[in-house]
């Protein structure tokens, strides 16, 4: 699992990422090694409420960017909740196929920490 060690970010980035990096720890068993279709389906859909939260605020906080800067922050975004979409129209079922995805979403992800977050939101700009 990916976490963020960003520490010269925007204390309210860092507590929001620290915050979602936690939830995450909890649903990531479920996602990846759940058997009851709707424990799954909840986990993934709990995930794609709290990233969806969790983009807003980050667009939100990040008031200052350029045009261009932004408008990466909302295509990775935007990207991001496509494959937790992809995620969920996965059959339960097919734990292969959600573990291969779950896991390109977490490398997505750490990707975007590092590439877009942490120097939009680092405190030195």
């Amino acid at each position: 699992m990916p976490s963020w060690d960003h520490e010269d970010c925007d204390p309210a980035i860092d507590f929001e990422h620290t915050r979602l990096y936690r939830m995450m720890d909890r649903l990531e068993p479920i996602i990846l090694e759940g058997q009851q279709d709707t424990a799954v389906r909840r986990a993934i859909d709990i995930l794609s409420r709290r990233m969806t939260e969790h983009f807003r605020i980050e667009e939100e906080l990040f008031t200052t960017a350029d045009w261009d800067s932004r408008t990466v922050m909302k295509d990775d975004h935007r990207r991001l909740l496509t494959m937790l979409k992809a995620l969920s129209d996965i059959p339960p079922a097919d734990a292969d196929a959600r573990r291969s995805l779950f896991t390109s979403f977490l490398e997505a992800l750490q990707r975007h920490d590092s590439d877009v977050d942490a120097p939009l939101f680092r405190m030195h700009h």
